[in-house]
């Protein structure tokens, strides 16, 4: 009898370049791709038109077509993997399935439990696919875990050189094309199963949301979004990046995100620029995430704790309803701000440096709770990570690792007069400030000039003075 093995995709849905695929036909005679739509996950995202569900539904759907090709098929499922996965392990005689590894404490946890319900019977062999490196391995010379970026940084890219972990590894390329006549197609599954053949939308019907075609995230241009990026922005990738309407970043993290990216061939790429400084920078960026899953993995409580042991439960932050709506409904009366909140409710994208300036006004000037910006990116963004969306929300809150100073906050107009000149990042997204000159809409005075916009929901001198004592006085 064969010997029939699953590979589980979760964050790496491609084919090319994939550990668990190699290890599985590596070790077995038949491979069964499978995805499963988690409902403990998705629980958390109940917007029915979620783009994130359409992109998805559309990667599956390519990840399929392609296994057709090789006389496959993908099996995808809804429900929990704790039900799911058992089933499937007795119904077919699972021995092993391999998966890529992921490091959120819940789904630690999920893992932990499958494998304790499978026993003896079957071995769950998980692999660091999304990251460079797994985040038990680097270490201080006490042997604890970094807390600073620039040292883990440092120790990165050390070990990246020691251990050639960026070498180009031929059998884990060349497996891919051996999964022709090695993939299973397994008889009538159970009623959580869904039928990819009847297309995307009865798929999102099936799961609970409702399918929208999206032209400005298609997984069929993964690799020409990270192909066009070294081509056109890399060399002033440093220059740009922070620029709100120069589009100078890679916007490659969606497809990171979901894995139809592999972040190896993201390094190899920029590796390959040894002197390139944007390439240098932008890798940094890169390092980034994997230090930010590093300090959740190391420090789990982090998901709804605040890293600073001194701003736990100290601070006493803005509890007022309205004040949030305002900010999630663009209406604070900042145009840089707004118009960052737009890019997000109209794209599922906001760029890196309005990320910022909006998470500093969220926390700092509204003195609203870090953990309630963290969950409202979490319903919108493309590349939402809670790793790196904790990371950055507790950085801008100054009471993650590697903070920024809780005296630091960021002023809304010298940003966009900085980053903005021309406002023309502002106009795209707050067409009704077209006429609008740039020196107004980043004028303290904007009021003034324009009455027919929101008023300031706060004097920004006046709540960055309240900040900075709120602040002092909880970190005491």
């Amino acid at each position: 009898m064969s010997k029939v093995s699953i590979v589980w995709l979760r964050r790496n849905l491609r084919l090319a370049d994939n550990k668990s695929f190699a290890a599985a036909l590596r070790n077995a005679d038949k491979v069964l791709p499978i995805f499963i739509f988690d409902t403990t996950i998705l629980k958390r995202f109940q917007n029915p038109y979620d783009r994130r569900l359409s992109f998805l539904a559309n990667t599956l759907c390519l990840v399929n077509e392609q296994l057709q090709k090789l006389a496959g098929k993908l099996c995808v499922f809804h429900g929990t993997p704790l039900e799911i996965i058992p089933k499937l392990v007795k119904l077919l005689k699972i021995q092993a399935i391999y998966a890529d590894q992921d490091y959120e404490p819940a789904n630690i946890e999920r893992d932990r439990k499958i494998q304790n319900l499978l026993a003896d019977q079957c071995i769950l062999h998980l692999y660091c696919d999304h990251l460079l490196i797994k985040p038990d391995i680097i270490l201080t010379k006490y042997n604890e875990p970094y807390k600073v970026y620039t040292p883990y940084m440092q120790a990165f890219r050390t070990h990246i050189v020691n251990q050639g972990t960026l070498a180009q590894n031929r059998l884990l390329t060349a497996y891919t094309y051996q999964l022709e006549g090695r993939l299973f197609i397994p008889p009538p599954l159970d009623a959580q199963s869904i039928d990819l053949s009847l297309g995307e939308a009865a798929m999102l019907q099936q799961v609970g949301y409702l399918y929208t075609k999206d032209a400005l995230w298609d997984p069929k241009n993964a690799h020409h979004v990270l192909n066009s990026f070294f081509k056109t922005k890399i060399d002033h990738y440093k220059a740009n990046r922070d620029f709100l309407h120069f589009n100078g970043t890679s916007i490659c993290s969606p497809y990171l995100r979901f894995g139809l990216i592999s972040i190896r061939s993201c390094y190899r790429k920029a590796l390959a620029l040894a002197s390139n400084l944007g390439a240098t920078t932008w890798v940094n960026e890169l390092i980034w995430r994997e230090f930010y899953t590093y300090i959740l993995y190391h420090f789990p409580n982090t998901v709804n704790q605040a890293f600073q042991e001194k701003y736990r439960g100290t601070i006493p932050w803005n509890s007022k309803q309205e004040d949030y709506d305002k900010f999630i409904h663009a209406q604070t009366g900042y145009p840089i701000v707004d118009a960052a909140i737009k890019q997000l409710l109209l794209e599922g994208w906001m760029h890196n440096r309005a990320r910022m300036i909006v998470a500093s006004f969220f926390t700092k000037n509204l003195l609203l709770d870090w953990r309630k910006g963290e969950n409202f990116f979490a319903q919108y963004l493309m590349d939402y990570e809670l790793a790196s969306n904790v990371g950055g929300w507790q950085w801008s809150s100054s009471c993650g690792t590697d903070a920024q100073p809780y005296f630091r906050i960021f002023n809304p107009y010298l940003q966009g007069k900085k980053f903005d000149p021309d406002a023309q990042y502002v106009k795209k997204y707050l067409p009704s400030l077209q006429t609008i000159p740039a020196d107004v809409i980043h004028n303290v005075d904007f009021h003034k000039f324009y009455p027919h916009y929101p008023n300031p929901m706060v004097d920004y001198g006046l709540s960055r003075v309240r900040a900075i004592e709120t602040f002092k006085k909880a970190g005491q």
